[in-house]
């Protein structure tokens, strides 16, 4: 089955003449047949069927089926069918036709082979593979930042390709090119295939067609002509092609996660390490148009709760990249995971927090922040120091936002509890002074935790006990009597405050 527009266009093409009448008929046709003029009855016209004749046989007659008469020397005026002014063999014509239909029926198969392949589950690469041996020219698979996801054939090599970290990425003149040829901006806003060519390849022609997930772009097929030029038929077969891939990416929540942004892959690189090189890593964010500063922070966010009640994911995207200036938001596993970057060390210094904690509060939801840092390749551990505190948040829910610097300790503990129990690492002087208080009813315990919750500040200390200084003074002297204590001992005031620590960690767990 043939779409009479492209029956049309090969008549055109291969006869050099020019078929009049209703030629904007979109319908499909099945099969070809002669009308022969000797039949006293004409047959009763089949819908999917191109019918072809002599205009001098025909022409009296009030035919309403899809006719194509040969030999119509002049313009009637008042042509409702299909029309050839010249004189054409009908037996070469309804051979062109049947042409039409066979590299049609081709496609068809093709389709259904790729079709029985996505069900079997066999992957992209494969379903790549199956489109090649139609469409014939290379075909890449890429991300919306430039990397290659899949490329057919698998080995296929490319002057547009750089090779990094045994993953492909398209080269920063390939980009510079599609963005000057409006090519980015194509992929984000439309569906339909686009061909393009650059002045760097002369020759040959690139065929793009997007690849969507609820409407939003996750990345692009690209196809170039090397091989074979490019057939009107290969854009409709390649917008298949993305439906399928779209399909067999959805399989995977992690492009399901995707929003569309063009640094989303980027990002998964980022927080996965794939990159080893600074220098390659700064140059992938300036060609996705993105300005490094000095300082960066990793940002979490998740909510707090199941919700049918959910924005797109879009929405909170945009109302955080509102909030935090010079920021990348990006869904990966399950969380809005933010990379922040500014001159100024405080990550604060340009935000207005009223507005992010009520965005928070309003979408039922909690952050966590990172320990600042200056090495963009490190922000895979940063992230983990955000994982951390979205898995486990330290703290009341109501205060919404959580700081590593707040929680490191927790983060050490939990990561060394396999290895050393935590119970073992209290200072045995607070286990003495705890089992003291409880014999004798003093409150040596709380004296220490006020002291060290208060800076060491005595005079603070002693009114949040609400008791005097002087009382304050004789309970450290009587530890000091009972203990090792030393308020001059800095690393023993440190072994005796990270003890106090601990026993708030191990209330918890």
């Amino acid at each position: 089955m043939a779409y009479l527009e492209n029956i049309i266009q090969r008549i055109e093409t291969t006869f050099q003449v020019h078929v009049h009448g209703n030629t904007s008929d979109n319908r499909q046709i099945e099969n070809v047949q002669y009308l022969i003029a000797k039949n006293e009855e004409l047959p009763a016209f089949q819908p999917e069927t191109l019918y072809i004749g002599n205009y001098q046989d025909f022409h009296q007659y009030s035919l309403e089926g899809c006719i194509l008469l040969l030999n119509c020397r002049i313009s009637s005026g008042n042509e409702n069918g299909l029309y050839i002014y010249q004189a054409l063999d009908p037996f070469l014509v309804c051979n062109c036709i049947q042409e039409e239909l066979f590299q049609s029926h081709k496609i068809q198969l093709k389709k259904e082979e790729m079709f029985q392949v996505l069900q079997a589950g066999y992957g992209i690469q494969s379903i790549l593979d199956t489109a090649r041996i139609y469409l014939e020219n290379p075909i890449t698979l890429c991300t919306t930042s430039f990397s290659v996801l899949a490329v057919s054939p698998k080995r296929f090599s490319d002057d547009k390709f750089d090779s990094y970290n045994n993953k492909l990425y398209l080269r920063k003149s390939f980009v510079q090119n599609m963005k000057e040829k409006q090519v980015l901006h194509h992929i984000f806003s439309s569906s339909s295939p686009l061909i393009a060519t650059f002045e760097d390849s002369p020759g040959v022609e690139y065929l793009f067609c997007s690849v969507h997930i609820n409407h939003a772009a996750v990345g692009y097929l690209c196809l170039n002509s090397s091989l074979r030029p490019f057939q009107k038929e290969d854009a409709f077969f390649v917008m298949d092609l993305a439906k399928m891939i779209s399909i067999e990416m959805q399989k995977d929540d992690f492009f399901n996660e995707k929003s569309g942004l063009k640094y989303e892959y980027f990002l998964t690189d980022l927080v996965e390490q794939n990159f080893l090189s600074l220098d390659f890593a700064t140059n992938r964010l300036a060609q996705l148009g993105y300005n490094v500063y000095q300082y960066f922070w990793v940002l979490g966010f998740t909510f707090t709760g199941s919700s049918n009640n959910r924005m797109n994911s879009n929405y909170y995207i945009d109302q955080l990249l509102g909030i935090f200036k010079h920021s990348m938001v990006f869904f990966y596993k399950g969380n809005l995971i933010l990379l922040l970057t500014s001159k100024y060390q405080n990550p604060y210094k340009k935000v207005d927090k009223q507005k992010l904690f009520h965005f928070l509060q309003f979408n039922q939801m909690y952050a966590a922040i990172s320990f600042r840092y200056e090495n963009l390749l490190d922000t895979h551990r940063y992230y983990h120091q955000v994982a951390f505190l979205l898995r486990s948040p330290h703290g009341r829910i109501e205060e919404r936002m959580f700081s590593y610097e707040d929680n490191y300790l927790s983060h050490l503990l939990d990561s060394a509890q396999n290895v050393v129990a935590a119970e073992t690492l209290l200072h045995p002087d607070i286990r003495f002074l705890s089992q003291y208080d409880r014999d004798n009813h003093t409150e040596y315990i709380e004296t220490l935790r006020a002291y060290f919750q208060n800076n060491r500040n005595a005079l603070q200390a002693s009114k949040q006990l609400h008791i005097h200084k002087s009382t304050f003074f004789y309970r450290m002297g009587k530890i000091e009597d009972l203990t090792d204590f030393d308020m001059e001992n800095t690393r023993l005031l440190f072994s005796y405050e990270f003890s106090f620590y601990l026993l708030d960690y191990m209330e918890t767990h």
